[in-house]
């Protein structure tokens, strides 16, 4: 946006933004929670990175434009500020924290002739706790992210099928367990699991629907993960050579639940 957080900033001709959807800072491993609250976000962004890699060639080489950029944008509503929550859209997940921790960005003085010739005379700058959101240590830059849908995954930008036809939320933020408690996890992400049974969601108050819900039948999933991966590759987010492997990981994923009713053709698929 503009520096005033007024408005979207216009697109160069010659780039190309995305946005990988509900990934957190770099690929992570949803086993363990280690000091953050919830498991980590275990999304992968590398399927996606090869069918750009591919793109950016044909763009560089032959002159065949690239997908069209994928991010949040103020015009449309999908950048939003972090809070409050429920202009986010994030929902209210028993047992998750949602605080809508950012850092903020001043505009510091570094002397009053600074923004014109270049030249610290204040150096460093005088900062006046508390650090976040305090306007005496100057102009606040507004800060947004992405908003969500009702499951709490984000909607803009290029979203993988885990996303699209999902088992769980997944975030590209988290916050710290124990002694520093909701002090933001560094560039952690989380996984949280839908419930599995329409009952186990009535009990807990999870305002997402079950995957029981979700997927009446192994078969109807399967063929809402196929949906979504021949999307990614029409749309040149997906190269072809990497659809197959990513329908057999969300079906082994899906199969992990035991939460899907499994139905004839699909218990012979698992026998094979």
């Amino acid at each position: 946006t503009d520096p005033a957080g007024k408005a979207d900033l216009a697109e160069h001709p010659l780039s190309r933004l995305y946005l990988i959807s509900s990934h957190q800072h770099a690929v992570g491993n949803g086993a363990s929670r280690g000091v953050c609250q919830q498991l980590g976000n275990p999304l992968d962004s590398a399927p996606i990175l090869r069918a750009l890699w591919e793109a950016l060639d044909q763009w560089s080489t032959k002159g065949v434009a690239p997908p069209p950029s994928m991010i949040p944008r103020l015009s449309d509503g999908t950048l939003v500020p972090a809070l409050p929550q429920t202009s986010v859209g994030f929902p209210q997940i028993p047992g998750v924290t949602y605080t809508g921790l950012k850092s903020t960005r001043y505009l510091l003085n570094y002397g009053p002739d600074f923004y014109k010739t270049g030249i610290m005379t204040i150096n460093p700058p005088v900062i006046t706790p508390p650090m976040f959101d305090n306007p005496k240590n100057g102009s606040i830059y507004p800060t947004f992210v992405p908003r969500t849908d009702a499951d709490g995954n984000e909607i803009a930008g290029v979203r993988l099928p885990d996303v699209t036809v999902p088992l769980a939320t997944y975030t590209g933020w988290a916050l710290r367990s124990g002694a520093h408690a909701n002090d933001g996890c560094e560039a952690g992400g989380q996984m949280i699991g839908f419930p599995k049974t329409k009952a186990e969601r009535l009990s807990s108050g999870d305002p997402r629907l079950s995957i029981e819900e979700r997927y009446p039948s192994f078969s109807a999933y399967a063929t809402k993960v196929r949906a979504a991966v021949d999307d990614l590759v029409a749309k040149r987010f997906l190269l072809a050579e990497d659809s197959q492997p990513a329908v057999n990981r969300l079906l082994q994923a899906a199969r992990a639940t035991g939460a899907i009713k499994m139905d004839v053709v699909d218990r012979t698929s698992a026998a094979k």
